[in-house]
């Protein structure tokens, strides 16, 4: 009889400790100040280089939440999230540089998803057709000056990262317009 109540209670404390960690890594809920404040903190480890940032768009696909900002140095950023059973979030990661376009191949808890993230200079992208694994993707882009835009993939993608060779942007015309854009987005 003692075994089984010294092993119901360390089954009980696992739980509890087990509960307790997990609430102190999936912390950030959707207020988004502190999804900013919590971005800021991640950004600068170890070392201070963004003050400040501005959410510019926010997509949820599953588990996941995708971020792309404005720093205080003017720079496009993205953040990658990651939804706990508490309903929370945890940052999985964070990115920026001097590129105003992003485009990964992303997994979920239900899926693999090809998402392009940034700005869309005057407006003038209408859609996107990338190929990943010899697969053609055509991606609607909304008609705002920052977007999020998604297509899933099928599982057995290899890919992470796609070719920037392969990627073509169009305007409502269906006209090929990557040229024109890839020097706006150099500016």
């Amino acid at each position: 009889m003692k075994k089984k109540t010294f092993f119901l209670l360390s089954i009980v404390a696992i739980v509890c400790i087990s509960l307790i960690l997990y609430s102190r890594i999936y912390t950030i809920t959707e207020d988004r100040g502190q999804l900013e404040s919590k971005i800021i903190q991640f950004i600068n480890r170890p070392i201070i280089t963004v003050k400040k940032i501005d959410i510019k768009q926010e997509l949820n696909i599953d588990n996941k939440k995708y971020i792309i900002f404005i720093d205080n140095n003017n720079t496009l950023g993205n953040a990658e999230l990651t939804k706990g059973l508490n309903n929370k979030y945890k940052i999985e990661s964070t990115g920026g540089g001097n590129s105003c376009f992003y485009e990964e191949i992303y997994k979920t808890n239900k899926g693999k998803y090809l998402i392009m993230k940034g700005k869309n200079p005057d407006i003038k992208i209408s859609y996107v057709k990338e190929t990943v694994d010899n697969k053609e993707y055509k991606i609607s882009i909304p008609s705002q000056e920052f977007y999020m835009a998604y297509c899933a993939v099928p599982n057995g993608t290899q890919s992470v990262y796609s070719d920037p060779n392969k990627i073509k942007f169009y305007n409502k015309n269906g006209r090929d317009i990557t040229q024109e854009i890839s020097k706006a987005l150099l500016k």
